[in-house]
């Protein structure tokens, strides 16, 4: 089910045109932003990109009724500039989304490993067809705690994160050389369960149980999502790519962003102020001199002044866009 997809139609096709719009979905995952989208709009050419090529195949599934309008490409949307040329767009077009959730197939099948609730192998890859990219399973088997430290520290915002990287580093050694001490979810799932039951123990709290699942479920879950954040290079992606979104937008064109937490949100955030001229921080000057060069030519302005959330409503029907921020920058000229 799209997030705040009512409100990402209105800001990307804000009317029927004349002349053909050239639009990035940048993350096009089951394409339930795109297909409203192109409703929208029948002069709209639109190009799907996902790092996942078995979502991207969905994709290609529920758009059949737009052939001839859509193309799509498997891969990152930091390479835009070769997949616009790939695809015969022009270089600047006239609106592009980016929407950051992990996409709820990866959750709803144990097969790929994201979910805590069902067991499965400890992958974790967006594209598990490369393998040159590690999976969770390998980085617990292979980091060591320092390293293991930095990643939940980092990328969970766990307070505890040493004491985990600690107690993985300790069932690894005890494990045989027959068997890996983390290959399922579930196995992950069982170390952080009792560590985080030790430190419930030791601080329990004044209105539950010290060991309820309500207690374990925010630590399992910032494990599990730093993880994933570290396998997918998910804020190298952000950091890198956002910029270069931003320098293909055609005077008048607007880029929607959509994160579901504070490590995502915040770069964004902090970027789309800085293009505005709201957040004098350097941080145009600190991005790559080619990309760095082109934005400074060009004047954006904040369409939403404070990220929108989704309503009650939505998020009785679709509970996982809860956290959902949604930010929209124009170019000016």
């Amino acid at each position: 089910m799209p997030v705040l997809v009512k409100q990402v139609t209105k800001l990307l096709a804000p009317g029927e045109v004349k002349v053909p719009r050239y639009f990035v979905d940048a993350t096009a995952g089951c394409a339930g932003h795109a297909q409203k989208i192109l409703e929208s709009d029948p002069n709209m050419q639109m190009l799907c990109i996902d790092r996942d090529p078995a979502i991207l195949s969905i994709a290609i599934s529920n758009l059949k009724k737009f052939k001839g309008r859509v193309k799509f490409i498997n891969g990152s949307y930091a390479e835009l500039d070769k997949h616009l040329s790939v695809a015969g767009f022009p270089c600047e077009v006239s609106g592009i989304l980016v929407d950051l959730g992990v996409n709820s197939l990866h959750y709803d099948k144990p097969e790929r490993g994201f979910s805590w609730l069902r067991d499965g192998p400890l992958d974790m890859r967006f594209d598990e067809s490369d393998s040159a990219i590690s999976t969770a399973a390998d980085v617990l088997e292979t980091f060591s705690e320092v390293d293991l430290t930095r990643i939940f520290r980092k990328y969970g915002e766990l307070k505890h994160a040493k004491e985990y990287a600690k107690a993985i580093v300790r069932k690894r050694e005890t494990a045989t050389s027959e068997v890996r001490a983390f290959e399922t979810t579930f196995d992950l799932r069982g170390v952080i369960e009792e560590v985080a039951a030790k430190w419930k123990l030791k601080r329990p709290s004044s209105n539950s149980l010290p060991t309820s699942r309500s207690n374990l479920v925010r630590p399992i879950t910032a494990c599990f999502q730093a993880l994933r954040i570290q396998v997918n290079n998910e804020l190298a992606h952000i950091h890198e790519g956002i910029p270069v979104l931003t320098n293909h937008l055609a005077p008048g064109a607007r880029l929607a962003t959509i994160a579901f937490h504070s490590l995502e949100d915040r770069p964004i955030k902090h970027f789309f102020r800085t293009l505005a001229h709201e957040d004098k921080n350097g941080q145009v000057d600190s991005l790559h001199h080619d990309v760095a060069d082109s934005l400074h030519g060009k004047k954006f302005q904040l369409i939403c002044n404070k990220a929108i959330k989704p309503c009650r409503e939505e998020v009785a029907c679709n509970p996982r866009s809860r956290s959902a921020r949604l930010r929209c920058l124009e170019r000016v000229k």
